[in-house]
């Protein structure tokens, strides 16, 4: 995950995301958390941006 990489990409996210943070990059949930999931899609698209600018990808 670019956020292993880019730890600057976390600055934002909400302490409920941060909560199910499971070491640097791993996300851990036991439910459906659709407010949860939304803020995590928009990390992966933030983190795949910046993966494509640094020509990773």
């Amino acid at each position: 995950m670019p956020v292993y990489a880019f730890p600057e990409l976390l600055e934002g996210i909400s302490p409920e995301l941060k909560k199910r943070m499971q070491g640097k990059s791993c996300f851990n949930f036991t439910a459906v958390e659709p407010k949860l999931f939304k803020e995590l899609a928009k990390l992966t698209k933030a983190g795949f941006a910046r993966f494509k600018a640094e020509k990773f990808v």
